[in-house]
């Protein structure tokens, strides 16, 4: 096991795209790609910056992340949890679970680092199984579920090793983007049997790249497992990009459908739109979750949505977070409210195009 206390792990920058194709396609793609003049000077509008507070909000009330590497490829884990978190044990408060599924080859953990890094200093341990090596062509796809369970037991193992009442096993949240959103999907579906934490939150963003889901993954990635299982006191929102041109919205329907057995009240399916009012404009495409790397930045996409959204069903599921509790957390996290749609304003006062809600997307293909 490896610590360190900077903010950034020192993985492979080779894994820093969050892809659904083989390397050779994300190299092609690397190849092929026009290289963007300089920026000249412009007096178009510019995007939100993050806000302070609130769901999304900058201010936290921890300053520093840990960076443990657990164990190795593909069955290891990075652990990321408050670097002054020994402060709280002692009066008896824990933290929830964040288990954070990375996408096809983003086995490097700077792809998600803010967005890893908010929801750690917010209060949270991170866990963010391997389940993939470099070599990507000697793993069988079917494979990464259960090393992807490998790799949170690892992560599990050394938190109880080290800080054995740091953990609330009782809250847990299960994120993933791309092929991670899929494998989110198959661990809730999965954890009770094995003896692993439940989770009471899921979130896949833009998810794809499983078999028979209509995109690369008939031929790249892992089985989509049958959701039936899953609490129906379960939370969720399922997540897509409406310019996503990889995966599309297949699997995300697919996901959405099998979750049939959760209440419409406990669930979302949300739609991430882009708006080029002004520069740089903000692009709802496959990695706009994506915090670092190939096409990843960090831009109020991020902040007014997926993050706000976590950030906001994570408090209406565990009871509240700040001013207005629960009440005020789940009109963040759910229920086609303007809050919940909301993406901050552009510097010229006009509303970033808001994100789509719905209970009723499109039903998968047959």
């Amino acid at each position: 096991m490896e610590r360190f206390g900077r903010r950034r792990p020192h993985a492979a920058r080779a894994a820093a795209c969050s892809m659904l194709l083989s390397a050779l396609l994300v190299l092609a793609m690397l190849v092929t790609a026009p290289i963007a003049p300089e920026a000249a000077a412009s007096d178009a509008p510019r995007p939100p910056a993050q806000p302070a507070d609130g769901p999304g909000g900058r201010n936290a009330p921890y300053a520093q992340v840990l960076a443990e590497r657990v164990g190795s490829a593909p069955t290891g884990a990075w652990v990321f949890r408050p670097a002054d978190a020994d402060a709280v044990v002692p009066s008896g408060r824990t933290f929830p679970l964040v288990l954070f599924f990375h996408g096809f080859t983003a086995t490097d953990p700077d792809v998600y680092r803010a967005w890893i890094d908010h929801v750690a200093l917010r209060g949270a341990v991170v866990v963010y199984p391997d389940y993939q090596t470099d070599n990507l062509f000697r793993q069988d796809p079917a494979a990464y579920l259960a090393d992807a369970l490998a790799g949170v037991r690892a992560g599990l193992d050394v938190l109880a090793a080290d800080q054995p009442t740091l953990v609330d096993p009782t809250r847990v949240v299960a994120v993933g983007h791309s092929l991670g959103g899929v494998l989110a999907a198959n661990y809730a579906a999965v954890a009770a049997d094995e003896g692993l934490p439940v989770p009471d939150v899921l979130m896949p963003v833009a998810p794809g790249g499983c078999g028979g889901c209509g995109d690369a993954g008939d031929r790249l990635g892992t089985p989509l497992l049958p959701l039936g299982d899953i609490s129906p006191q379960t939370y969720a929102l399922v997540i897509v990009a409406a310019d996503d041109d990889l995966v599309g919205d297949t699997a995300a329907r697919i996901i959405w459908a099998g979750l049939g057995a959760i209440p419409a009240d406990r669930r979302d399916y949300v739609i991430a739109v882009s708006d080029d009012h002004g520069e740089p404009e903000l692009e709802a495409d496959h990695n706009f979750a994506q915090s670092g790397g190939l096409s990843g930045e960090v831009d109020a996409l991020d902040w007014y949505g997926p993050w706000k959204l976590l950030d906001g069903l994570m408090a209406c599921a565990f009871g509240g977070d700040g001013e207005g509790g629960a009440e005020v957390a789940c009109a963040v996290g759910l229920g086609d409210t303007a809050a919940q749609r909301a993406m901050g304003r552009w510097d010229d006062g006009r509303p970033v195009a808001e994100m789509r809600v719905t209970d009723t997307p499109p039903p998968p293909p047959d």
